[in-house]
């Protein structure tokens, strides 16, 4: 187990490197040595990773969930819980860092996730404090800190000039878009991650590698900067600026050997 000067230390790369670093250990080491559940800001695909691997090297995953309010959320929050709680105890009901806003529209407008976004921030709301933002037909769900919670039920009533009634919802109502695309299917020559990014997002293999050697690449949203990392069938892949993609199915092999997948890519 490393110290917490260790830890940032080898993680860190810039000052808002550090800070968030130094933040989730500190709600790490408030959790052990006070017993009570803690939990980081919203984090985005890269500091998702830099958290996780803080919290390995403190070794202190045994107590830790991260999670976004669904199974397939970008934005994502460090969750840590005392030893005589479990993972589904710090996210019930009562417990969960999260609050579920339907914000509905008036069905003639058309309004898009940079419209509700631009005018939470016009709120002066921080964007550590906002989840993922689920747009659908009748409006948009928005995954919040339950700490701003009240003051958007009261304020956050317009996207620009466009009328909104803003209201809780209960978790599992969570309106959750389906895959969008067609899916498509192609070959590669193994199932490592260089090859299935390159094939997944029209890149050759060595640009596939140089992305993954840039820490781009983002595999079940961790980053990963494995090329030889092996991709399995229901993986998301993340390609920082290019979107995602997921592996649907894997569906046999050619006579030299090369596996057919299915995937459906989405921005």
């Amino acid at each position: 187990m490393k110290t917490k000067a260790e830890i940032i230390r080898a993680l860190a790369q810039a000052e808002e490197d550090r800070v968030l670093l130094a933040q989730a250990l500190d709600k790490l080491e408030t959790c052990r040595t006070r017993s009570y559940q803690t939990n980081t800001r919203f984090l985005d695909l890269r500091e998702r990773t830099l958290v996780t691997e803080a919290v390995r090297l403190a070794d202190g995953t045994g107590g830790m969930v991260v999670t976004g309010g669904y199974a397939d959320a970008e934005r994502a929050v460090a969750v840590f819980y005392p030893e005589y709680m479990t993972a589904e105890d710090a996210l019930s009901p009562e417990n969960s860092p999260f609050a579920v806003l339907r914000a509905q529209k008036h069905p003639a407008d058309t309004l898009t996730h940079r419209d509700y976004l631009g005018a939470l921030m016009g709120l002066q709301v921080k964007r550590e404090c906002i989840g993922d933002i689920l747009v659908h037909g009748t409006g948009a769900d928005l995954i919040v800190l339950r700490e701003v919670a009240d003051f958007l039920l009261l304020h956050f009533d317009r996207a620009g000039r466009k009328r909104l009634e803003v209201q809780e919802i209960a978790p599992g109502s969570l309106c959750i878009p389906q895959e969008s695309g067609e899916e498509k299917e192609g070959s590669v020559a193994s199932m490592r991650l260089d090859s299935v990014t390159a094939l997944l997002f029209g890149l050759s293999r060595a640009e596939a590698q140089e992305q993954i050697a840039k820490g781009q690449v983002f595999l079940n949203f961790l980053q990963c900067a494995k090329a030889e990392k092996d991709v399995r069938e229901g993986d998301w892949i993340t390609l920082r600026g290019m979107g995602r993609a997921r592996v649907t199915a894997l569906s046999g092999t050619s006579r030299k050997g090369r596996q057919f997948l299915r995937y459906v890519r989405s921005r």
